[in-house]
């Protein structure tokens, strides 16, 4: 799969904000969104992707099914179908859980009508979000397949290292988000100013072609022109191997916050 190295994020916003963002986004040349069905999203997506022109086989987007939606095999691709009826389109990009909710002990099982949603056509490929190297070999050991992606919580501070290993050798994408840790105080600090006064750049793109230059794609949100240019421009940004070694030894946290083994969200 041939993952969009930046993507936009589209939770924790009006609708009508994300139809001018997307639109923006859009004209300055992003092909990849982020949507879910938490997130009331879908269908200012779809109406910025119709308006826009482009066909809509230049855009990838992205469909998370809820944890309330786990159920049979009706139900799930019901889900889904709602999902694209809101985008008006007649499929999704990539389609995964939105949280493991392992305690429900529905997931895997999820994650195989999913399957079966991808060979209805309705999705071109399945993936995982918030999922432990663990949940990725059980799907692996339930359904013989891999998913084609996981996204993840991945920054600087809270490095996932023990997924980052295993996706190394495991044919698993990894795709970041909460990568600037926003209101943590990330971006502020000494070792993070320095770099990106070396670089050139803001200590956001910092944090981006840092991502980038590991092999991940990122999921980031914005709220401007402005931000959405800057994070496009991160793309230029080649760090050396001792600077990109630099802030992995940043890693506090060896898992996201919230754990998504105990994470409870429907």
């Amino acid at each position: 799969m041939a993952l969009p190295p930046i993507t936009l994020g589209t939770g924790l916003r009006p609708p009508e904000d994300v139809y001018r963002l997307v639109s923006w986004a859009l004209a300055m040349g992003y092909r990849s969104f982020d949507t879910a069905a938490l997130y009331g999203t879908e269908e200012a997506i779809g109406r910025a992707i119709r308006h826009s022109g482009i066909h809509r086989h230049e855009v990838f987007i992205t469909v998370k099914v809820r944890g309330n939606e786990y159920g049979g095999r009706e139900r799930v691709l019901q889900a889904i179908e709602r999902s694209l009826a809101a985008l008006n389109t007649g499929f999704a990009d990539v389609v995964v859980p939105h949280w493991p909710l392992p305690m429900l002990g529905a997931w895997p099982f999820a994650f195989a009508q999913m399957l079966s949603a991808r060979e209805a056509g309705l999705a071109r490929f399945v993936g995982l979000s918030n999922a432990s190297s663990a949940m990725v070999r059980s799907v692996r050991t339930e359904t013989g397949e891999w998913p084609a992606l996981n996204q993840l919580h991945l920054s600087p501070v809270v490095g996932q290292a023990d997924f980052v290993r295993f996706a190394e050798t495991a044919p698993v994408d990894i795709q970041a988000y909460r990568v600037l840790e926003a209101g943590s105080g990330l971006m502020q600090s000494r070792v993070i100013s320095d770099l990106a006064q070396q670089y050139g750049c803001s200590p956001a793109q910092l944090l981006i072609g840092w991502q980038l230059g590991r092999g991940h794609s990122v999921v980031l949100g914005a709220s401007t022109r402005e931000q959405l240019r800057a994070n496009l421009d991160a793309r230029r940004l080649q760090l050396a191997p001792t600077d990109v070694q630099r802030l992995t030894r940043l890693d506090r946290f060896s898992l996201a916050k919230p754990d998504p083994v105990t994470h409870f969200e429907l």
